[in-house]
């Protein structure tokens, strides 16, 4: 998948060297012998591709199939880290201890434990998300989760009591606001969503597939039957794509995307305000590519990025 149009282009100088402090991410901590397996038959991505130097954009289905939850998943020393809104932490926690019963494993709500950031460096970044899985590096405890970005962008992970090192890592960066750390997640097609969309989404419909989050080779997990059956029988006429309105509007998840015939043709998946403009990630039927979109109960126009 190809991450590049003129919109995020444009922004690289803008975006460069930035740092953004990940406050609204919570961190869900996994340990003990049995942790693999029971993320392996609860979540989208195959964990037998995450390692020290390799993480993954994954979900957490229902058995509809339907997504609780949206997160990052790697290896963190001795236990697995899953980076998600804290908003749905809660709900994903209990979800998963339902299935953690079962296992020799220990869930827990970490987010008081790590530091989290967000940082670009001052080259640009890759073009598209042909790779399966996210890079990882070990800065001598300090982890760098690299996304897949036109941004060069990572996600930078230590425990509590290491936080001023990692604050001293980003010396000479420019601080940003969330709104900018959004707009690059959402040029990455990274489709996280809040409370109000849980099991709401099939992983399709959102395009999680597309960036790596989805595994069809792993085998069973929880809603996999529903997820498989969609993509084998290639019944997939909706994608993920991006949007702009030309003006500072507030939308809401799940606003729907209406065509110019006032019929429904998608819905919002996720949205922010950055430079004067709202940016939108949404979940569009292929057959309205190419017609004119609106947003909302209001219908406020909306454009394909591209």
């Amino acid at each position: 998948m190809n991450f590049t149009n003129q919109d995020a282009i444009q922004h690289i100088p803008q975006l460069q060297n930035i740092a953004c402090e990940l406050g609204s991410l919570g961190v869900i901590e996994v340990s003990g012998e049995d942790s693999h397996k029971l993320l392996q038959g609860q979540l989208t991505c195959d964990m037998n591709l995450i390692n020290q130097e390799q993480a993954s954009l994954g979900g957490l289905c229902n058995v509809k199939g339907r997504l609780h939850s949206v997160l990052y998943v790697m290896e963190f020393e001795q236990c697995y880290l899953l980076l998600l809104p804290k908003k749905i932490l809660p709900h994903v926690l209990e979800t998963l201890t339902k299935y953690a019963a079962f296992f020799q494993t220990e869930l827990k709500d970490a987010s008081k434990d790590y530091e989290l950031w967000g940082h670009t460096q001052k080259a640009p970044g890759n073009h598209s998300a042909e790779l399966e899985v996210l890079s990882v590096t070990n800065l001598d405890g300090i982890y760098d989760l690299h996304l897949n970005s036109l941004f060069n962008a990572s996600v930078l992970i230590s425990r509590k009591e290491r936080a001023s090192e990692l604050v001293s890592m980003l010396a000479g960066t420019t601080l940003a606001d969330k709104n900018a750390w959004n707009y690059i997640e959402l040029q990455a097609h990274t489709p996280m969503f809040s409370e109000e969309s849980i099991e709401k989404h099939l992983p399709h419909s959102i395009g999680l597939h597309q960036v790596g989050g989805v595994s069809f080779d792993k085998g069973c997990y929880t809603g996999q039957e529903i997820v498989a059956r969609m993509h084998y029988r290639g019944k997939l006429k909706t994608h993920a794509v991006l949007t702009a309105v030309e003006s500072e509007v507030e939308l809401n998840e799940l606003d729907t995307i209406y065509n110019d015939s006032d019929k429904k043709v998608g819905e919002l998946i996720r949205t922010t305000i950055f430079d004067q403009k709202t940016y939108c990630l949404i979940s569009l039927k292929d057959s309205a590519l190419e017609e004119s979109l609106f947003v909302g109960d209001d219908k406020v126009a909306t454009s394909l990025l591209n």
